[in-house]
């Protein structure tokens, strides 16, 4: 039997790279009209039964390649411009699926996920032209090619910067919910303990099929994310920074970021430990750039709350204050990063405490 939560699901949500589902990944891109103007983009809000039986069967960007003419216009607009950074689809499908997956167990949109859906759909809606704007030097041709996205089943969460616009969505809408800061904050740790379990043990990602698509029997594979190798399983000051640079090391291998750094440990008379972390490029750092000075703070910070995770496991409670920062040397509040910070700075308090954990 299927939990409530999952047969709401929304394939621009939750089962992003499934197939035919990836038709409603790209909502903010795709106006669901019959007819499509080159001039504006008519957008229409579904109804729950229209994204469930009929919207999720369609073309991923019907609506934009309706013509060969219009395909034409789309491939030349772009075919000069900077190509586009790529991201692995595993990494995408995990890290928007798992913040997915946490806000339908929190319970704030019971009895089911109708609601998140719709205002994921406006929210995705409204900043489309945002969007569209801030990438106009970048070629987003594969978000418009149709046969390319039903061959990949990407639904475009591949392209970096509609990777990070959809995440941008799901926090802000999240936030409209989840609005008190002692929730928010055990929600951001609800998300890094579960991604931290997902690394522990690995999964192999499938698309998420329709109840009602009786022609799918089985389940599409988009991938592996991978176990990591057993972790330090003691608490002194040497297997903390070893568990933190290989927990870092290996998002960095999955293409979560560009790099990272980890200061010197120093240990306080009372037990607390202190030192900085700074991970350059993390795959949704628009986002996190765009929530951190929009969205109330309140932002993913996946890998804070995964090593937040690991710290709980090894009997410390964390203290944390980050910021956008061009280096790990960067001191918070004086002077100012670039106007494109390349990463994030977190300065670290551990405190030992056997009860740290969810």
């Amino acid at each position: 039997m299927r939990h409530p939560a999952r047969q709401q699901r929304l394939g621009a949500a939750r089962g992003l790279a499934a197939g035919g589902i990836a038709a409603a990944v790209a909502l903010s891109l795709v106006p669901w009209t019959s007819e499509l103007s080159s001039t504006s983009l008519t957008w229409t809000v579904p109804t729950s039964e229209q994204t469930r039986r009929a919207m999720l069967t369609k073309p991923l960007a019907a609506g934009v390649v309706a013509t060969s003419a219009e395909a034409a216009r789309a491939e030349a607009m772009f075919r000069t411009q900077t190509k586009s950074p790529e991201i692995p689809k595993v990494l995408a499908v995990m890290l928007l699926r798992t913040t997915y997956d946490s806000v339908a167990d929190w319970g704030v949109y019971e009895p089911s996920m109708a609601t998140y859906q719709r205002n994921f759909w406006l929210q995705l809606r409204d900043g489309y032209e945002s969007f569209k704007e801030r990438y106009q030097n970048y070629d987003l041709t594969m978000l418009y090619n149709a046969t390319f996205l039903e061959a990949s089943k990407s639904g475009g969460v591949t392209n970096r910067f509609y990777f990070a616009f959809l995440n941008d969505a799901q926090w802000r809408v999240i936030g409209r919910s989840i609005t008190r800061d002692f929730d928010r904050k055990r929600f951001n740790r609800v998300v890094g303990d579960r991604l931290y379990r997902k690394i522990l043990t690995g999964d192999e990602l499938k698309s998420d099929v329709p109840d009602e698509d009786e022609a799918a029997k089985e389940q599409t594979s988009i991938g592996v994310w991978p176990k990591i190798a057993p972790l330090p399983k003691g608490s002194e000051p040497a297997d903390i920074e070893a568990g933190m640079r290989q927990l870092l090391g290996y998002l960095q291998d999955q293409e979560y970021c560009k790099g990272y750094e980890v200061s010197d440990i120093q240990q306080e008379k009372d037990g607390k430990l202190k030192f900085v972390t700074y991970v350059r490029e993390p795959v949704n750092l628009e986002a996190t750039a765009s929530l951190m000075r929009s969205n109330d703070n309140f932002a993913p910070r996946y890998d804070q709350r995964v090593l937040q995770a690991f710290f709980a496991d090894h009997g410390y409670a964390a203290e944390f204050s980050d910021s956008l920062a061009d280096s790990i040397q960067a001191v918070p509040g004086k002077g100012s990063p670039s106007r494109r910070p390349s990463g994030v700075r977190c300065a670290w308090t551990l405190l030992p405490d056997a009860d740290a954990g969810l």
